[in-house]
Formats: structure tokens, C-alpha cells, sequence
């Protein structure tokens, strides 16, 4: 069996909180795209039903914050600000989240912040589910993470050090996760810059 997606591991400080106030339309918009293209989703065949999907984009406010969509929001087809977190503080080595917001942040929350704290230029990370684009970034050998290691977990998070600091991220700016069946990460510049990516990665995928 595959892993469940949607389930946090990390240990949570969590404060229920009005919704964000940052402009989220570009995130909204590629959320929508993703979304349409069923790489974002919930289904009752796939995961044991588990919504699946995440995004993420730096604050504008506090760079050394994120917003993040909430953990099961993937069966929703558009998404509110209700909808969308604000991870206030990660600690890696610790397994600690700090957030407030209407809701829960994503299962992936630690995976996203190791992006944020690599590189202040990345302003938007995007993890998706597809077996196409999986198994295509795969075969083509697109950087990968280790199959022994899980999502949401410190190990995850310390794989995307890894990965970032070897260099073969610099131009796919895309990896596969070989230990979590079909989730592939982009990540990127600007929030198009990040969604372009997983798109043409897609269409290369489906040629």
C-alpha cells in the first residue's frame, strides 16, 4: 500500500485565526490550473480517498513566513482565503510547526519551509500528485529523493537540502519523490515560474 497522503507527523503549534490577508490570485489561479488538470484533487480511488496536493508562496509581508494551503483542501475546486495558512516558524530538527490561520497547514508544511530557508529568490513551491509525471520523472531522470523517505518528515525535508545543495535542481527546478508514489515538487522564482514548470513538464509528459 501506498503512503497516505494528508496525514501530519510533524508536531504542531496552532492557532485558529481570521483569514490571511495577502494577495493569493496568482496562487489561486495556477491552484485552479493544477486543479483542472487533476494534479491537485480528491478521489475516493486514489490515496484511500486522501485529498492530495499542495502549494505554497513566500509572504509578502514577512519574507521569513509562508502561506500554505490547508491540509485536506485538494476536494475543493476553488479555494478561498479560508482556505490557505500562515506558517509562522519551522524548525527542521526539531519536527516543529508554528501557524495560524482558519486552517490546518498541509501534511507537507516542513517540506515547503526547507525551500523558503535554502534560498531567499524561491517564492513559491508546488507539490502535486500525478503517476504520469511521476513515472515520467523517473524514466528521464529528474532529480529524485531517496525511496526510503517518507512525506512531511524531517528526512524529506532534509533530502530537498540535499538535493538544492548538489546543484541538480538547477535547471529542472522539478524532483521526483521516489518514497512517496506520484508526488513530483516544483518550486521557483515566482509563482508562474513555478507553475510553468510543472506544466511543461506535464505536456512533455502526455507527448
Amino acid at each position: 500500500m501506498s503512503e497516505l497522503e494528508g496525514v501530519i507527523k510533524y508536531r504542531l503549534d496552532y492557532e485558529q485565526s481570521e483569514a490571511v490577508t495577502e494577495n493569493l490570485d496568482y496562487l489561486n489561479t495556477w491552484r485552479s490550473i493544477l486543479h483542472g488538470l487533476g494534479l491537485i484533487g480528491q478521489e475516493s480511488s486514489r490515496y484511500e480517498g486522501y485529498g492530495f496536493g499542495n502549494l505554497s508562496q513566500r509572504s509578502q509581508l514577512d519574507k521569513s513566513q509562508f502561506i500554505i494551503s490547508g491540509t485536506q483542501t485538494g476536494n475543493h475546486k476553488v479555494l478561498g482565503k479560508s482556505d490557505y495558512v500562515c506558517v509562522k516558524y519551522c524548525d527542521v530538527e526539531k519536527n516543529y510547526v508554528i501557524a495560524s490561520g482558519p486552517v490546518k497547514p498541509s501534511s507537507e508544511a516542513l517540506t515547503h519551509s526547507m525551500f523558503y530557508r535554502l534560498e531567499s529568490s524561491i517564492q513559491c513551491v508546488m507539490h502535486v500528485h500525478s503517476p504520469g509525471l511521476w513515472k515520467f520523472g523517473l524514466d528521464k531522470d529528474y532529480p529524485v529523493t531517496d525511496k526510503s523517505v517518507e512525506y512531511g518528515t524531517q528526512d524529506m525535508a532534509t533530502e530537498i537540502s540535499r538535493l538544492y545543495k548538489s546543484g541538480s535542481l538547477n535547471q529542472t527546478r522539478t524532483l521526483v519523490m521516489a518514497g512517496h508514489e506520484d508526488g513530483v515538487i516544483c518550486f521557483g522564482d515566482s509563482v508562474d515560474q513555478a507553475g510553468l514548470g510543472l506544466v511543461d513538464l506535464w505536456v512533455k509528459a502526455h507527448l
